[in-house]
């Protein structure tokens, strides 16, 4: 078997595909020869820019859990089966700002509504696309699922980088992408007679045009003094798609420029 990393016609379901990282991803995969089907939420722009490379869109809420149920059958059908599934939606500190006046009040403070949200997106939304896209990937007799977590499901955030700023950290956040390397290694275990690996990703703070005393305040926490750029957390995807990681399985890879090795 090859040990090249290459995803030429490798039919992958890209779920979260509109985001910074999404669509980043969604680029690069193309790029790379993948087969895609990209889904975002209603609304979204995911069928323009599905068709604008050469993929399949489709529209999937992750709180509609017949929604996702037939959002994953209908990739699974205009693909021709599945290779690889990737989960990358979540719910952002914007995301949390669009759902409340007041998204990122005290933890004393916190409502459950807001909690709640963070845990349907991210880990829920998880767990339904895994039983989902692990039907397809058993079908297919092989396949790579990887969940998209975070550093901070990893390690805490330093709380005090925050000040000042529009957006903060907030607990279902931290909670569910933990949540989710935990759901990762279990599914690993799970398949892994299958044929079918099951990884994490967890990214560190990605640079969107941040303010740049929060940019300067988050890279001065890591060693590599810097916040990732969106380019730079694909080609793990592009790895753990391959071949090459053929015996790669319940692990949770962290890119953060070396801010949990302090």
């Amino acid at each position: 078997m090859s040990l090249r990393t290459d995803i030429e016609g490798k039919r992958v379901l890209l779920l979260g595909a509109c985001g910074v990282l999404g669509r980043r991803h969604a680029e690069i995969l193309a790029e790379q020869g993948a087969s895609l089907a990209l889904a975002d939420r209603p609304g979204s722009d995911v069928l323009d820019m599905a068709k604008s490379l050469g993929a399949r869109g489709v529209e999937i809420d992750v709180t509609d859990e017949a929604g996702l149920v037939a959002g994953v059958a209908a990739a699974e059908a205009a693909l021709g089966g599945l290779d690889g599934a990737i989960y990358n939606a979540a719910i952002t500190s914007e995301g949390l700002a669009r759902q409340s006046g007041n998204p990122f009040p005290a933890f004393e403070d916190y409502p459950t509504a807001l909690w709640q949200a963070s845990i349907d997106v991210n880990l829920t939304g998880a767990f339904l696309f895994a039983r989902e896209a692990g039907k397809a990937l058993k079908r297919n007799g092989s396949g790579s699922l990887i969940n998209i977590a975070s550093i901070y499901g990893v390690v805490a955030p330093d709380h005090r980088i925050y000040e000042g700023q529009p957006f903060n950290s907030f607990p279902g956040y931290a909670a569910s992408k933990a949540g989710i390397i935990g759901l990762t290694r279990w599914l690993a275990t799970l398949w892994a007679d299958s044929g079918i690996r099951v990884n994490a990703v967890s990214p560190g703070g990605v640079y969107n045009g941040h303010d740049p005393a929060f940019a300067a305040a988050y890279g001065n926490r890591t060693p590599m003094g810097r916040m990732a750029d969106r380019d730079e957390i694909t080609g793990i995807l592009v790895y753990l798609l391959s071949d090459s990681a053929r015996y790669c399985t319940g692990q949770n890879f962290v890119i953060d420029g070396g801010l949990s090795a302090w």
